[in-house]
């Protein structure tokens, strides 16, 4: 083999190395095999545009956040009549400095959950969350760090063979039920077919208006979650 040849093979072990040692450890249960990105390029985005744009491409890739990306006040915001159920009432009552929270109204006073005995508020909330990401299959999104922090929107998965490790995501509307899902696992095939093979590994989730993890109907065959902190856990990062 010539220099040239040898050349070439080393370049090209390099990519695959470094594509796939972003990835620390493997998955353990039911999602074991799943390889994320592991075969495509390595790319680190610089805005939310192109952050957007990586997570939903047609290609493999290994998405490395090592920065805070801050969607709140990219989509505008929004003020109208919500819902103070009687829960928040009691706990303002009470004076004890904490508010609870107010209700988005997503199907009138009588009809949305958690408006229990409501009654109606003005409400002011961040309009980034409703879009979420999109994030297709073998992606691997794997933060540095502690730097990889996404604020102001969740992601919604809509592939199979997919990696999200040691990533913040923060800021959803907190003050507001129904206010941002973090992780919302679509299916794929439109919301039709089971996803399979998705791993969710050292993901930390803070201050949020809604839920952490939600499954659609769809729902996921082989998924593994783990080291998942909620709120004010503490997170070791796996490697840096």
């Amino acid at each position: 083999m010539g220099r040239l040849q040898l050349a070439i093979a080393a370049a090209l072990t390099v990519l695959v190395t470094g594509a796939s040692a972003f990835t620390v450890g493997s998955p353990p249960g039911l999602a074991a095999g799943t390889t994320g990105g592991a075969n495509g390029t390595v790319v680190y985005p610089n805005t939310i545009e192109e952050l957007m744009g990586y997570l939903n491409a047609s290609e493999p890739l290994v998405v490395v956040l090592n920065k805070t990306f801050d969607f709140r006040g990219t989509e505008g915001t929004t003020t109208e009549i919500g819902c103070r159920p009687q829960g928040a009432r009691n706990c303002i009552a009470a004076n004890t400095g904490f508010k609870s929270q107010d209700v988005i109204l997503t199907n009138g006073m009588n009809n949305t959950g958690g408006c229990t005995n409501g009654t109606e508020t003005i409400v002011t909330y961040d309009n980034a969350f409703r879009w979420r990401m999109n994030v297709t299959s073998h992606k691997t999104i794997r933060g540095i760090g502690r730097r990889g922090v996404i604020m102001g929107k969740g992601m919604t998965l809509k592939g199979d063979n997919i990696i999200v490790q040691n990533i913040h995501i923060t800021e959803l509307n907190r003050h507001l039920v129904w206010g941002g899902d973090a992780l919302f696992m679509e299916g794929t095939m439109n919301a039709t077919r089971t996803m399979n093979n998705i791993w969710i590994d050292h993901v930390k989730v803070s201050r949020v208006g809604r839920q952490m993890l939600v499954v659609n109907k769809a729902g996921v065959a082989t998924l593994t979650l783990s080291v998942i902190c909620n709120q004010g856990c503490i997170c070791e990062n796996p490697g840096t």
